[in-house]
């Protein structure tokens, strides 16, 4: 004879239980994995991201704009400066060579003049867009400048040769006899160089040309 066992509980009441057990135990699972989630989206948002991205003021703002605006500033400063350089380099390029010029002078001039100051303006927008010389100096007499003024007009070189000043001056004939002294034509002339440079650079030596 066997021996069965009987459950004298009833079915309706088991199968409830084990539904309640299986229920519990799914949402403990799902409260775990929510907790999970929530803890990671924590950590990101109050940890990781303010390390990544540094609070930035409005006061911080302001100081990076003006920051911002002296860097433009001084760019566009830097290329204008760039720009004037590069003008002024290509439009003195078209002055013809002041060598050349100093050359052409000398063999102009004859023995019985000669010059105390040389000025050579390659012209300025202030003052004159055409570049031109002034020569201040001596000559014997009326027909040696005269002379001197009909060889610099003749010359390529020079344009609007100007007479502007000769007076009758006395000079010391030596620098050992101070004493004796020489008449003289004391002059200026003014004269323009071919081309035309707006910007400004001068060049001016003193001495004698003879």
């Amino acid at each position: 004879m066997a021996l069965r066992e009987i459950n004298l509980v009833p079915a309706d009441i088991l199968h409830k239980k084990y539904m309640t057990r299986h229920i519990l135990l799914w949402a403990f699972c799902l409260t775990l994995c929510l907790c999970l989630i929530v803890g990671y989206y924590q950590y990101q948002t109050r940890v990781v991201l303010p390390q990544k991205r540094p609070v930035t003021t409005l006061e911080d703002m302001h100081i990076q704009l003006g920051a911002t605006v002296e860097e433009i500033k001084a760019t566009q400063q830097e290329i204008q400066r760039l720009n004037l350089q590069e003008s002024f380099l290509k439009k003195l390029s078209k002055v013809p060579p002041f060598s050349g010029m100093l050359l052409g002078l000398s063999k102009i001039m004859n023995a019985q003049t000669w010059l105390t100051k040389l000025s050579i303006n390659a012209g300025t927008e202030e003052k004159t867009a055409v570049p031109g010389i002034e020569m201040h100096g001596y000559s014997l007499s009326n027909e040696d400048l005269g002379n001197f003024l009909t060889q610099l007009s003749l010359a390529s070189l020079f344009q609007n040769v100007e007479l502007k000043y000769a007076n009758e001056t006395l000079i010391a004939s030596s620098s050992q006899d101070r004493k004796a002294q020489t008449k003289v034509i004391q002059f200026q002339i003014d004269c323009k160089i071919p081309g035309s440079v707006p910007e400004s650079a001068s060049q001016q030596g003193d001495g004698r040309l003879r």
